[in-house]
C-alpha cells in the first residue's frame, strides 16, 4: 500500500506540472497573437493613412485611365529631368526600369552605373496615375543624409621636410571599403537607401550577423515602432527605395552630391 502511495504521489505531481507548462504556453501564444494582431492592425493602418495622405494631395484631379499609367510615367520622368536640367548643381537620375543610376549636371551624364538589384515598397505600386505624377513628376530634393562612412572626409596632411621623410612616409590604407550604406530623407516622406556591394552573399552575410550600418538602422525603426504600438498609436509608415551597387560608385555619388541635391527618379 506505501508503495502505491508513493507511485500516486509521483504521478499527481507530474500532472501538475505539466498542466503548469501548458498553461504557459498557451497564455505565451495568446499574448503572441494579441501582439502580432495589434501590429498588423496598426501597421496596416498606417499604410492606408500614407496612401491618403498622397492622395488628398491630388483632389479634384480626373482620374487617369490605368492604361496610359505608362505614360503618365515617361511624361513624369522627362519633365521632372528637364526640371532638374536647369539648375546649376549636380542632380541625380535614378530610372529603375532600366536599371542605372546616373550623376547629371545640366542635362549632362557625368557619371553612368549599372544598378545590380533594387527593391520598393508595396506602396509605390499600388499609386495611380495622379499620385504618381504628384509624387514624381518634379525634381524630389534630398532633406537629410544618413551615411556609414563621410560623406566629406578631410584629413590635414603636414608635407615632409625633406627627400628622407618623404620617402619614409607611410600610405594610409582606406578603411572605408568594410562598408557602404547610405540612406537620404526626401522632401515627399520617403527614403532612397544606397548600398554598395561587391559581393551580395558576402553583404547578405554581413547583415544575417547583425553587423553594420543597415542592421542598426533597420532595429532602431522596429524599436520607434514598437513604441508607439504599446501606446495603440499607428506606427510611422515611411516607404523606401533600396537600390544595390559597386562599392566605389556608392561611394564616389555619395561624395558627389550637394546636401539639397535633387533627384529624378522612374518607378
Amino acid at each position: 500500500m506505501k508503495e502505491n502511495s508513493v507511485e500516486d504521489f509521483d504521478s499527481l505531481f507530474k500532472k501538475k506540472k505539466n498542466t503548469g507548462i501548458k498553461t504557459f504556453v498557451i497564455i505565451f501564444c495568446a499574448i503572441l497573437f494579441t501582439v502580432t494582431a495589434v501590429y498588423t492592425y496598426l501597421s496596416v493602418g498606417a499604410v492606408r493613412q500614407r496612401m491618403k495622405l498622397a492622395q488628398t494631395q491630388i483632389e479634384g484631379a480626373d482620374p487617369v485611365n490605368p492604361t496610359l499609367m505608362n505614360l503618365m510615367k515617361d511624361k513624369a520622368w522627362v519633365d521632372s529631368r528637364l526640371k532638374m536640367a536647369s539648375g546649376d548643381s549636380i542632380g541625380l537620375s535614378i530610372d529603375l526600369e532600366d536599371q542605372l543610376i546616373q550623376l547629371e549636371l545640366k542635362g549632362v551624364v557625368v557619371m553612368s552605373i549599372k544598378i545590380r538589384e533594387y527593391s520598393t515598397s508595396g506602396f509605390f505600386k499600388r499609386m495611380d496615375g495622379n499620385v504618381y505624377f504628384s509624387m514624381f513628376g518634379t525634381p524630389l530634393t534630398i532633406q537629410k543624409f544618413e551615411s556609414s562612412i563621410e560623406k566629406n572626409p578631410f584629413k590635414v596632411i603636414q608635407a615632409p621636410k625633406s627627400a628622407e621623410e618623404a620617402e619614409a612616409a607611410i600610405a594610409v590604407i582606406d578603411t572605408l571599403h568594410k562598408e557602404v550604406f547610405w540612406t537620404v530623407k526626401f522632401d515627399r516622406e520617403f527614403e532612397l537607401n544606397i548600398q554598395g556591394i561587391d559581393s551580395i552573399s558576402e553583404s547578405q552575410s554581413k547583415y544575417k550577423l547583425g553587423k553594420g550600418f543597415e542592421f542598426k538602422r533597420d532595429l532602431k525603426n522596429i524599436y520607434n515602432s514598437f513604441k508607439q504600438i504599446v501606446k495603440f498609436e499607428k506606427p510611422t509608415y515611411t516607404p523606401e527605395i533600396l537600390i544595390a551597387i559597386p562599392e566605389n560608385e556608392a561611394k564616389a555619388i555619395l561624395r558627389a552630391l550637394p546636401r539639397n541635391a535633387s533627384v529624378t527618379i522612374r518607378i
